[in-house]
């Protein structure tokens, strides 16, 4: 079971940083745009799978990321159908 979770904490991990890579951001602006919320130590310990992200956490980097969370989670390799696309925002525009 540990070892499920740490490869699932890793795939979490690379699916942080590629979304990240993709906005231009390093892990200082993500420090900063969240006003420190997101430690830039804490962020890379995600990054590398190292530690595990609570969903109130992932849900919120979502948001700093302007993505859907789904987008952070790692492919469930059945298809799911789910939209990678760097236009969608999370929330969605018609939200705010």
């Amino acid at each position: 079971m540990a070892r499920h979770r740490q490869h699932v904490d890793a795939l979490v991990g690379e699916r942080l940083r590629s979304v990240r890579k993709r906005r231009r951001m390093t892990l200082g602006d993500v420090e900063a745009v969240s006003g420190g919320e997101f430690r830039i130590s804490v962020l890379g310990a995600y990054e590398r799978g190292a530690r595990g992200v609570k969903v109130h956490r992932l849900l919120r980097l979502a948001e700093i990321y302007g993505v859907q969370p789904a987008e952070l989670l790692p492919d469930d390799g059945q298809g799911s159908g789910r939209d990678d696309s760097s236009s969608q925002r999370y929330p969605p525009d018609s939200v705010l």
